[in-house]
């Protein structure tokens, strides 16, 4: 039975890449005489004055987040692969959850819409320390940070305090620090 469910998920989701990178091909075709040349898609303004040397504060890859639209049955699913349920939290009536192969951690986002097509993670994080002086190297730097400044959850024993910035093709990279 969870091989069929697995089965049927893979199918599904293969089906929905299909027809995200089809939308795709159709939205990059060759513009007509009569329209403008399509925009390359690439922030320039995202694009700091100097870089930071993250290693000082990170060791690498924390989470990666997944939106979803069923928390449940996507747990079900990754537990099918091997991964173990790590925590679970509503936070302000939300369903998270963190799955956990390994050193690898899977962020169950529940949204009502999903983007449901291949490349559809809503983050990558990076696990650091010292976050507060990351955040001002980072910001003096001109590195475009989308959140309030500095932010803290509850998740985990201790909380943990995180932050976003944007890069230049629109992905959201989080630093997060586990207290």
């Amino acid at each position: 039975m969870k091989l069929q469910l697995l089965l049927a998920a893979v199918t599904a989701l293969a089906t929905v890449a299909a027809a995200c990178s089809s939308a795709r091909k159709q939205q990059t075709a060759q513009p007509t005489e009569s329209s403008e040349p399509l925009e390359v898609t690439f922030n320039k303004k995202n694009l700091p004055k100097h870089g930071v040397n993250v290693s000082e504060f990170s060791g690498g890859i924390q989470h990666i987040g997944v939106p979803t639209a069923k928390v449940q049955l996507t747990i079900e699913f990754y537990k099918g692969l091997g991964f173990k349920l790590a925590t679970r939290h509503d936070i302000n009536g939300r369903d998270f959850a963190f799955m956990q192969l390994g050193t690898l951690f899977l962020e169950l986002i529940p949204t009502d819409a999903p983007t449901l097509c291949s490349g559809a993670v809503d983050h990558f994080c990076l696990d650091v320390k010292n976050i507060d002086a990351l955040y001002k190297k980072l910001s003096d730097a001109g590195y475009h940070i989308i959140s309030n400044g500095i932010q803290d959850i509850a998740f985990w024993e201790k909380g943990a305090r995180y932050f976003f910035i944007e890069g230049p093709n629109n992905e959201k990279i989080e630093f997060c620090e586990i207290l």
